[in-house]
């Protein structure tokens, strides 16, 4: 089932901040959505989550879990980098070991989130939304705080991570959207 947003409109307030957007993604495709900031983007990933509802239109997800790498770290303080995503994508110690590896985090695997670098935080987050057994993944702003090196190498890994599934990017930086080999680009 491709995932839609079909005319899809919502206001915080007064505020108008999306007007009859409409987008698809198909099973397995990597969508990227750009635009200012305020522009609607991380709306437009909430409402899919089911976090907002929208005013209007319609919305369809495919069934089963969607993994969401938010802005923010919405890391666990009391938990280790490796129980973080042990707790949040339900999957084993040692599959949450392996994605650590993935983005490089495998010495830091015991570390707690306050001993992290912004960028170690943002690897953590990542690694918990690909090691979600989740048909949908959720990307808003995933490469902020990796120097450039590092987020080629990263993102190497979330389109190994990721086959099968739709991922849906939001970014400033169109350079992203090629590394991701995003199909379709919706500009806000």
């Amino acid at each position: 089932m491709p995932l839609r947003l079909n005319n899809v409109s919502k206001a915080f307030g007064t505020r108008q901040v999306l007007t009859g957007f409409t987008m698809e993604a198909a099973e397995g495709e990597r969508v990227s959505i750009t635009g200012p900031s305020g522009g609607g983007k991380t709306t437009i990933l909430n409402i899919i989550a089911g976090l907002v509802t929208p005013d209007s239109g319609e919305v369809e997800v495919p069934e089963g879990k969607v993994s969401y790498v938010f802005q923010e770290y919405r890391l666990l303080p009391w938990l280790t980098a490796e129980e973080n995503i042990t707790a949040a994508a339900g999957c084993t110690k040692e599959y949450a070991r392996e994605v650590l590896r993935a983005v490089e985090l495998w010495e830091e695997r015991k570390g707690y989130p306050e001993d992290f670098s912004g960028g170690m935080k943002q690897r953590v987050n990542i690694a918990r939304a690909l090691a979600a057994d989740s048909k949908v993944i959720l990307l808003d702003e995933p490469f902020k705080g990796l120097d450039p090196e590092l987020r080629s190498r990263v993102t190497e890994k979330v389109l190994e991570y990721s086959v099968n599934r739709t991922v849906i990017l939001v970014t400033h930086d169109r350079a992203e959207c090629e590394m991701m080999e995003c199909g379709k680009i919706y500009e806000l």
